[in-house]
């Protein structure tokens, strides 16, 4: 037996013409239906029922506001509290599980014009995994992540003229807070020697991620990337980590990963993928994939073939049903 969900409330409605509902195809991938001639999709979120194992080339955003909320992501629980907030970033594996009741705001946006950005690189290493941010885990700039998603909330519904630019220009503000926040320490704010040397660090280590990058295909060693920076190979391993809380071959990794899910959209081998990437060989390419996604690559690829396919039985109906509109629409 079906539960009813409870009716949203008037002003978390969507602009007219648009519904309230997420949509998802049979194989796990979820085609996103932004607002017309936008990247952003808002969703007030009362209903009773979760969302089976997914992905999308979207950024999700979740920030509950009552009871709770359970997701599994990439193999992890989070049991989010009101006022929590999760970033999960494009083309991450994840469920969402059967809520008791509530309500939590999803957003989903369109983060490629990131890339345009010289400086996107300082972003890869905080979007790696999901971003839980709370007044315990994010501490410094909880506040303000949490005033500028209720902000830009309030932009998407009061939909007014030019509110994508407005709400995307929020946003921007988030992710350079959560940067900053990711990236300084303590000590660069009571001590100006540290500060200058941690920023030296900071920039060595942000200009071998640019590099990486460029040049994630190519084979790029500890040892090389040490040379780099101008350290030693012990001291850059431990620059590396503590800037980017991971290591650098698990960093070289989750990068290739990335861009091996972009090129799976495309008819190109997995082979050649594997390659192209920076694998040596593909049964290392797979074993790498299958544990940073929890799918083998073949697998990905066919959820994005049904996904290109949905699409265009969608266009074609959309097509089909214009042209009816306009053949039944009466002469002047």
């Amino acid at each position: 037996m079906n539960k009813k969900n409870p009716q949203i409330p008037a002003q978390y409605r969507q602009p007219p013409s648009e519904d309230d509902k997420r949509h998802f195809l049979e194989e796990n991938f979820e085609l996103i239906h932004y607002i017309k001639d936008t990247h952003v999709r808002f969703w007030y979120n009362n209903q009773l029922e979760g969302y089976a194992t997914h992905h999308h080339d979207a950024m999700e955003i979740i920030l509950c506001i009552d009871q709770v909320y359970d997701l599994t992501v990439s193999g992890k629980d989070y049991h989010l509290s009101p006022g929590e907030i999760l970033f999960i970033p494009p083309h991450t594996i994840h469920t969402i599980h059967d809520p008791s009741g509530g309500a939590r705001f999803i957003c989903l946006m369109d983060i490629s014009m990131l890339n345009y950005f010289a400086s996107v690189s300082t972003l890869n290493p905080i979007f790696m995994e999901p971003y839980y941010c709370t007044p315990v885990t994010k501490p410094k700039v909880y506040q303000e992540v949490y005033k500028n998603i209720n902000h830009a909330i309030d932009l998407y519904f009061q939909n007014q003229i030019l509110s994508e630019m407005d709400i995307y220009a929020v946003m921007l503000k988030t992710f350079t807070a959560m940067t900053r926040d990711f990236y300084t320490k303590d000590e660069l704010l009571t001590n100006p020697e540290e500060s200058q040397t941690s920023r030296e660090h900071y920039e060595k280590i942000m200009g071998l991620l640019h590099y990486i990058d460029e040049n994630y295909s190519e084979e790029i060693t500890l040892e090389q990337a040490a040379d780099l920076t101008g350290f030693s190979k012990y001291h850059f391993s431990r620059l590396f980590k503590e800037q980017t809380n991971t290591t650098f071959y698990e960093y070289l990794i989750k990068r290739r990963i990335q861009e091996a899910q972009i090129l799976l959209y495309t008819d190109e081998s997995i082979t050649d993928i594997a390659f192209e990437t920076g694998f040596n060989n593909l049964t290392t390419f797979c074993r790498s994939f299958k544990k940073n996604t929890g799918m083998s690559p073949s697998d990905y690829r066919l959820q994005f073939r049904n996904e290109k396919e949905e699409l265009s039985k969608k266009r074609k109906n959309n097509r089909h049903k214009d042209d009816l509109a306009r053949t039944k629409a009466p002469l002047n």
